[in-house]
């Protein structure tokens, strides 16, 4: 067989073992394997990089993100290129610095993929969806290290049993201890968290809505006040339940709310003909200033009503899906906001709010957000403005629509990021989603209540609090450290390419 097929052989395979861990086949052990052929063949001179790159790529995303199509087929095409550009630069960065510095090959791989995962939390491009350790989702145990560092390290984690189980595919037999003791130190720090882990039940009575409202109807006023019907059907039972605080999901109203006096009433009627405060989701717009492109300022938000006819300060999305909801860099090239691709072009919020219910403090996260451990560790563990000590939120909530992806495996994938973010902070999560999957989530990151696709049906829990101020919160800056040590290891490479050439 020719050298270069069978080498992008090797990278098909690769991406396909790592790309079926990530679905809900319940096969995430593939992780630990499913990098040890790109290990194999990147060093080889005959593999082309850019090749690699599409090779995985292409297999990657048609397998996990396909559900995208569902939506919009141009943004899974540009998903695509996106992260070819990414994969090519990764293993470019990963070549350079094995062939100058051969004992620092499986660090830089290691590294250079970790911060690949990492800067995917920046930038108006900003996507991180592709995190390793997602496909241990499964493993209860084993996620539990995210309390020390993260998403982050849990991917590091499964990248070094793949580096090390390539030593022993190299026959290197001593190596396997060195797995054996990774393992009995990540499995004992796993099981000690879950058993020692002090947590505090309340009867707190909180509940969240999934009305699974079809996405056509959804924005069709002719369906309106038959949405309203469910809605209200859904508040009397959660008053049957003896619930407090009932969570709707994202946009549950789809109108403007706070400028709709109609449908203001109707929903301030529930909070009191039900004894609830109700938290929801809704568009909202406010007037711009004279020398901005619109006239009005677009936000995805939402807030807290109840029964006295209170409203919270609203929450507007800190962080938008990329063209799905608003156009890139709009700021700086003006010209762009002519093109119209089905975006909403919503505005960024800039800041967190927390809300108070029955004597509990909780502070939400919309759709998308869920996938941001930085902005969930400010919601959960807020520095006081006061004294400067990190203080911990009650509970966290996060409120989704997810009916643009049918009955695919999208809700699964985006649902699953609730039980990291969970043990990240040690938080309980209420997670509302219009058409599944609504779930709560334990701060040991176990599912106390979840809903199935297109379930009508509301849910509720005990609330877990949890005094503990987790260790990624106090050095979640680490991730840049080894973003430092990549491009400290690809300079002194190219410096040692130079000096190569002089000689």
């Amino acid at each position: 067989m020719n050298h270069k097929l069978q080498s992008l052989l090797w990278v098909a395979l690769s991406a396909l073992l790592v790309s079926l861990s990530r679905l809900p086949l319940h096969c995430g052990w593939l992780v630990f394997v499913g990098w040890i052929p790109l290990l194999h063949v990147l060093p080889r001179p005959e593999l082309r990089l850019w090749q690699a790159a599409a090779v995985f790529a292409l297999i990657y995303i048609s397998i996990i993100f396909s559900w995208i199509g569902l939506v919009t087929p141009g943004g899974v095409f540009g998903i695509g290129v996106v992260y070819f550009l990414f994969y090519w630069l990764c293993y470019y960065l990963i070549r350079e610095i094995g062939q100058a510095f051969p004992a620092w090959r499986y660090t830089a791989f290691i590294a250079v993929l970790l911060s690949f995962e990492f800067v995917q939390n920046f930038g108006e491009t900003r996507f991180p969806w592709f995190h390793i350790a997602y496909s241990l989702s499964d493993y209860q145990i084993l996620i539990q290290a995210a309390e020390l560092g993260g998403v982050i390290l849990i991917s590091a984690l499964v990248l070094g049993v793949n580096v090390l189980l390539y030593q022993v595919v190299l026959r290197r037999w001593r190596y396997l201890y060195v797995i054996l003791v990774l393992f009995i130190l990540w499995f004992g720090q796993g099981y000690l968290s879950q058993h020692t882990l002090k947590l505090e039940k309340h009867d707190a009575r909180i509940g969240l809505m999934q009305p699974s409202i079809p996405q056509d109807d959804k924005w069709d006023a002719a369906f309106y006040q038959q949405i309203l019907k469910r809605y209200d059907e859904l508040c009397a039972k959660a008053e049957k339940d003896s619930t407090r605080l009932l969570i709707f999901p994202e946009a549950a109203m789809p109108v403007y709310l706070i400028s709709d006096w109609n449908s203001l009433n109707v929903l301030q009627d529930f909070t009191r003909k039900y004894n609830l405060d109700i938290f929801t989701g809704f568009p909202h717009y406010e007037y711009a200033p004279p020398q901005h492109v619109n006239k009005l300022y677009f936000y995805n938000a939402a807030s807290l009503f109840k029964p006295d006819g209170s409203i919270g300060k609203l929450y507007y999305k800190n962080i938008l899906v990329p063209v799905g909801e608003r156009m890139l860099w709009l700021d700086y090239f003006p010209f762009l906001w002519s093109l119209q691709f089905g975006q909403a072009n919503w505005e960024f919020g800039r800041e967190q709010r927390w809300y108070e219910s029955g004597g509990y403090e909780f502070s939400p996260s919309i759709c998308y957000e869920i996938a941001f451990a930085g902005l969930h560790q400010k919601m959960a563990i807020p520095r006081d403005t006061k004294n400067g000590k990190l203080r911990k939120t009650d509970f966290l909530a996060n409120i989704t629509n997810d009916a643009w992806f049918g009955t695919s495996y999208g809700p699964w994938l985006h649902g699953l990021m609730t039980k990291f973010r969970a043990v990240e902070n040690r938080i309980q999560i209420y997670r509302s989603a219009n058409s599944g999957i609504s779930m709560i989530v334990s701060p040991t990151g176990e599912v106390l209540r979840k809903a199935g696709l297109f379930e009508i049906t509301n849910l509720s829990a005990p609330l877990y609090t949890c005094s503990r101020i987790p260790l990624y919160r106090h050095i979640a800056w680490y991730p840049w450290l080894i973003v430092g040590l990549v491009i400290l290891l690809f300079g002194l490479s190219l410096l040692s390419g130079k000096q190569r050439k002089l000689q």
